[in-house]
């Protein structure tokens, strides 16, 4: 973990409250996996007191670039979307667990719902580099929550829409394409989104005995453990309730109760 000012390099907006930032972050991207996530101070007046916990959307590590996705839902978000070229922040990370991708020469399927499509690129990435082939499932509200594709068409990857307002792709929830997975020789689930979807997905994961790994949509006051106020419920009775910024974000799916 390191505290580093980041300048903006790039920082673009892709719908009507979705933007790309790409910052410079050596020392961050350096250590950086898929799954983690960053907290950033959006500034340095007494509001926004609190740092904005958001994920790695993706890394250039030859490059040291941090890439994050967000959506702007509130103040803190909404200061950060006019952070212009040349600005700087400071960013603490790369925090929490990220997704177990020690996995190769396999399908895969990756499923994000909303803003959890945002630390799915880069897992979608370094799983293609290993070898696996990759299938994704994306749902959203509408056609504005799904513009950050550009990466898996460009790659070809397995790509499968659905938007609730039926703008782009089937019309529904992602739950409209996870009936076959485990017919389709799907060995492996990576999820984020909010927790009914999530909850889905268990199901469907342990309905069809694929092994399954969720990330936690969760507000997290300080990222690393100290505040206490992102647990979530846990089936260990030795951690009934784990942290999701230290412990998680990501899970295997049977470890945590998304019941609630």
């Amino acid at each position: 973990m390191d505290l580093e000012w980041a300048e903006v390099v790039a920082h673009r907006q892709i719908a009507s409250q979705e933007f790309i930032l790409t910052l410079f972050a050596p020392k961050i991207v350096a250590s950086a996996q898929a799954g983690q996530f960053v907290s950033l101070q959006i500034s340095q007046q007494i509001q926004p007191l609190l740092r904005r916990p958001i994920s790695i959307h993706d890394v250039e590590e030859d490059k040291g670039l941090l890439i994050l996705y967000y959506h702007v839902v509130g103040v803190g978000t909404d200061l950060l979307s006019q952070y212009q070229v040349g600005e700087k922040l400071s960013v603490l990370g790369p925090l929490g667990h990220g997704f177990d991708l020690d996995i190769t020469d396999s399908k895969v399927c990756l499923i994000g719902g909303g803003i959890g499509q945002a630390p799915l690129r880069m897992a979608a990435r370094q799983l293609k580099e290993k070898n696996n082939q990759v299938m994704l499932i994306m749902g959203a509200r509408n056609q504005d929550g799904l513009q950050a594709l550009d990466y898996y068409h460009r790659e070809q990857l397995e790509l499968y829409l659905a938007t609730e307002d039926g703008s782009l792709g089937t019309k529904g929830f992602v739950t409209e394409h996870m009936n076959d997975l485990a017919q389709l020789g799907v060995k492996r689930i990576y999820a984020c989104g909010p927790k009914p979807m999530l909850r889905a997905v268990k199901a469907t994961a342990l309905a069809q005995n694929i092994p399954c790994q969720v990330s936690l949509e969760e507000k997290m006051a300080c990222g690393v453990g100290v505040c206490l106020g992102c647990t979530c419920k846990s089936s260990d009775e030795n951690t009934p309730y784990p942290k999701v910024c230290t412990h998680g974000p990501v899970f295997w799916a049977q470890e945590v109760n998304l019941d609630d």
